[in-house]
């Protein structure tokens, strides 16, 4: 008989807890459900401190494609898509150049790419790629060339307009002397073989 009630106490405490770890991973469940409906509606009465933060690289993005497919509206071809994934290679690599701030070419051949460095560190997207815009007044159609005085070219400018690229994904950071570095990585890459960019 006190072989049964111990079992029957036991069984009745196994009971007990699980029932209350049913319960609290049920209000965990709906505590986590909450934080994320106010995260993401805003609701909540704390600030998100990322949120301000988020806005800004968001206002880039947007301003990064809108200044890239105003030019290629300009010329007939298809607008780019922003890619995460592209642009976080671009920023792990302006994260490099950190230090010196050089507008070198990143190793990986697989993207077309653009690097400006912009004096100063409030420069926005349209100001830091005005310069490869720019090199379009140097780009003849007809006969397909470049027509840059020396130290310049049209390379950064047929990229932007390259008629079967389809993805752009950039990067902006402050570099250590306070001067802005843009890189922008697109793909498929352009300004290969012998055709027009458009």
């Amino acid at each position: 008989m006190t072989r049964t009630r111990t079992r029957t106490s036991m069984s009745s405490l196994w009971s007990i807890i699980l029932l209350l770890l049913a319960l609290s991973a049920a209000l965990c469940v709906r505590r986590t459900a909450a934080d994320t409906d106010a995260a993401t509606s805003g609701s909540s009465g704390d600030t998100d401190p990322d949120a301000s933060r988020r806005a800004r690289a968001a206002a880039t993005v947007a301003e990064l494609l809108s200044v890239h497919n105003a030019a290629r509206q300009a010329v007939g071809v298809p607008p780019l898509v922003w890619s995460a994934e592209i642009a976080a290679y671009a920023k792990d690599f302006a994260q490099k150049r950190r230090g010196d701030c050089a507008p070198r070419r990143s190793p990986l051949f697989y993207f077309g790419e653009n690097i400006v460095v912009g004096k100063g560190r409030h420069l926005n997207a349209t100001a830091l790629a005005a310069p490869w815009l720019e090199e379009g007044k140097w780009y003849d159609y007809e006969t397909n060339s470049c027509a840059a005085p020396p130290g310049a070219g049209c390379l950064r400018y047929t990229q932007v307009v390259w008629r079967d690229t389809k993805e752009v994904g950039c990067a902006r950071i402050v570099c250590d002397s306070g001067d802005t570095l843009l890189v922008c990585d697109y793909f498929p890459p352009g300004n290969y073989g012998t055709g027009r960019p458009y």
